[in-house]
């Protein structure tokens, strides 16, 4: 089994054109709209073009596709295989990331919407959760980026 879980939804009803889901996630107590109006990276590149990366120390993420498709780069230095790529359409259910875990995220020419349905514990602090971590300045980070080969995860897997 892989460290990359997701939270799948549930179909309440199916219609024409119309597709009634649940999207729950228990415990979530925070909703986070992620809107890429175009091609885009999150975080950007440092200014020297080293890839920068989130990671939380008090939030686990439920990240859900709306609209478009998403590509997340996941690196965790406690997994078996510490390097994932994951690409989400609306179909894959919640990208769930655990604390600890580097993310970024790419969207494509037409962009993407997410909503993170999160998990957060009574530390959190929205001024330290998310400032980009770059892997020119992380020796771990950058050691997994160069050696690891990633696991690609496709549209569509469970």
């Amino acid at each position: 089994m892989s460290e990359v879980q997701f939270k799948k939804h549930r179909v309440f009803r199916e219609t024409d054109s119309v597709v009634f889901y649940d999207i729950s996630v228990e415990q979530s107590n925070a909703q986070d709209l992620v809107v890429h109006t175009g091609p885009a990276v999150s975080p950007p590149d440092d200014i020297v073009g080293a890839k920068q990366f989130y990671i939380h120390y008090h939030q686990v993420d439920h990240n859900r596709v709306l609209s478009g498709m998403r590509t997340f780069e996941l690196v965790n230095p406690q997994w078996r295989y510490p390097y994932h790529i994951v690409h989400l359409n609306r179909s894959s259910g919640a990208l769930v990331i655990p604390k600890m875990t580097f993310h970024r995220s790419y969207s494509g020419e037409n962009g993407s919407i997410v909503i993170n349905q999160a998990i957060r514990d009574e530390e959190f602090d929205a001024s330290t959760e998310f400032i980009p971590i770059s892997a020119a300045q992380n020796a771990d980070l950058y050691h997994i980026l160069v050696n690891e080969k990633p696991v690609i995860h496709t549209l569509g897997e469970q």
